[in-house]
């Protein structure tokens, strides 16, 4: 999720307790190691290349985060008030769990094992932007502030208000997997499924069937029990340019980052362009591709991302997309 909401966090768990019994002291804390992990957002500061390069990366990790909580906890202990270091580091290490479990909850996951292995673990439950999760958040600390006798009630109970929500969002995952069986075709029957937040909706779900390098895209909305659309994703036949295109620096961070590629080849003029996509991105908007333009000798002449905003708000709306870009 976002820096805000990360720190919102941190200040409802300090509220419920911990600031009361450590003053000041113990509500930084506990924000500090909410927001921790995401330091790497620094990268930014370079564009999104660079971002999308660092962010949730090693700071995100096992390994990480128990170097962030060595650092914190040893920082707090020695130039704060605070003299019990396995109080601290407890209230550490929640901070930072706590981050971690809610990062889990959206698309992206975690390279909990980084740099060991770069798979990636994670429920698909929440956009990384949750309007009712921040909100919740924003409401429980504006009360608190201005009511601070029944500050553990508010927190206590927005707290209550996030997690019914959460199960709000298990139960329509469940129906949204159950509802694009019906767009379900033979070559899919065994395929792998994911069911994934499409945006910051609970009731609009991605559910997308990988048999190889197919995939069967079904848009769900659980509210109205419709089907927004159903495509079938395919690369194009093989070329050897395809190879090549990886080796662009763009690609390379793209494909880390795509959990379903897939590829275009075209020919124009002797030239080709290599155009990857992600099944789910290509819907939602924002940074969902780079396309690669290499000579008639394959060597790439240049790389660029492809941003565009959503595209999918109407019913079928992604077939206009599709046709949109075969043109």
């Amino acid at each position: 999720m976002d820096l805000i909401s990360h720190g919102l966090m941190g200040t409802m768990m300090a509220g419920m307790g911990l600031q009361e019994k450590f003053g000041l002291t113990g509500m930084v804390t506990m924000v500090i190691a909410n927001i921790a992990p995401d330091l790497d957002i620094v990268a930014a500061v370079k564009g999104p290349k660079t971002f999308y390069k660092y962010h949730r990366e090693v700071t995100h990790s096992l390994m990480g985060a128990g170097i962030l909580w060595a650092l914190i906890s040893m920082g707090v202990y020695l130039f704060t008030p605070l003299n019990n270091l396995l109080v601290v580091a407890a209230m550490v290490g929640t901070g930072l769990a706590c981050h971690l479990l809610i990062d889990s909850l959206t698309p992206w996951g975690l390279p909990l094992f980084y740099p060991f292995s770069s798979k990636k673990y994670g429920f698909d439950l929440i956009w990384f932007f949750d309007p009712v999760m921040i909100t919740s958040m924003v409401c429980g600390v504006f009360l608190a502030y201005h009511y601070p006798g029944n500050a553990v009630l508010f927190y206590s109970g927005f707290m209550a208000v996030i997690a019914a929500y959460l199960l709000l969002r298990v139960v329509q995952k469940r129906k949204a997997f159950k509802m694009a069986e019906e767009e379900l075709t033979p070559r899919f029957r065994d395929a792998e499924v994911y069911v994934l937040p499409s945006a910051v909706s609970p009731f609009l779900w991605d559910v997308i069937y990988k048999a190889r390098s197919q995939y069967l895209y079904v848009s769900v909305d659980t509210r109205k029990k419709t089907i927004l659309a159903a495509h079938e994703f395919t690369s194009s036949a093989y070329h050897k340019c395809v190879k090549s295109s990886c080796e662009s620096d763009l690609v390379d961070i793209f494909l880390k980052r795509s959990r379903f590629p897939f590829y275009q080849v075209s020919k124009e003029e002797g030239c080709y362009t290599v155009e990857w996509y992600d099944v789910q991105l290509i819907n939602l908007g924002g940074v969902h591709g780079v396309t690669v333009s290499l000579d008639e000798c394959g060597q790439i002449t240049g790389a660029k991302l492809q941003i565009k905003k959503p595209v999918r708000r109407k019913k079928r709306k992604i077939e206009d997309f599709l046709q949109e870009e075969a043109s």
